[in-house]
């Protein structure tokens, strides 16, 4: 804060002139204040900036290709259509509602009802209902599962152990070296061409300590 001795009142840029008991006074305030979509924005570029960190580590997975695959017919490319489908699941810093991640997309009709049926140590048993559709129509179609650790959320494990077939609504998934703690199932089917995949039904299993 400063003085002046000429009588001066208002603001001029950053500076504002007051008086105080006949004395002309100076001090500065910021050139311009956070606004409130300042903010918003600020808030929207974070969250792309996770989803765009996510979308990244799957370059090296299969799971890049299905994104490809998915956006074929449409007027984007796969990073565009994950971004579009997924950015509402992510905050400013991370990945923060896996239970609505569409980890897997496609055209193929999804797995309905999934549920855990068995858990016995690292190996659990997974069942699902089918869709409607007449009897034997996809019924060859394989059985996809993806895994994200708690704590490791960027890094989707292929689970390539898991076999079975749409017709079976069953499958048993080994869990064996992924870590103690939560960890977010995605399940899927795959044609048997590999040309074409469901979206992703999700489920969230707890795996205790081996020690």
């Amino acid at each position: 804060m400063a003085k002046s001795e000429n009588v001066i009142r208002g603001r001029i840029g950053n500076m504002i002139f007051y008086r105080v008991r006949g004395v002309t006074r100076i001090r500065s305030v910021p050139l311009s204040a956070v606004r409130p979509d300042a903010l918003k924005c600020r808030t929207a570029r974070l969250r792309l900036i996770a989803a765009v960190r996510f979308y990244q580590r799957l370059q090296d997975t299969r799971l890049r290709d299905i994104w490809r695959m998915a956006a074929k017919d449409t007027a984007m490319n796969g990073y565009n259509l994950f971004v579009k489908q997924n950015i509402h699941v992510f905050n400013e810093r991370t990945l923060f509602d896996p239970a609505r991640l569409l980890l897997v997309s496609g055209t193929l009709p999804p797995m309905n009802c999934l549920e855990l049926a068995e858990q016995t140590g690292r190996r659990i048993v997974l069942t699902w209902k089918n869709s409607l559709e007449p009897a034997g129509v996809r019924a060859t179609d394989r059985v996809g599962v993806v895994a994200l650790c708690e704590g490791k959320m960027y890094s989707p494990l292929w689970l390539d152990k898991a076999v079975s077939y749409r017709q079976e609504q069953r499958v048993a998934v080994e869990l064996e070296g992924l870590p103690a703690g939560t960890v977010h199932l995605y399940c899927f089917f795959v044609s048997a061409d590999g040309t074409a995949y469901s979206p992703g039904s999700y489920l969230c299993i707890h795996l205790k300590s081996d020690v």
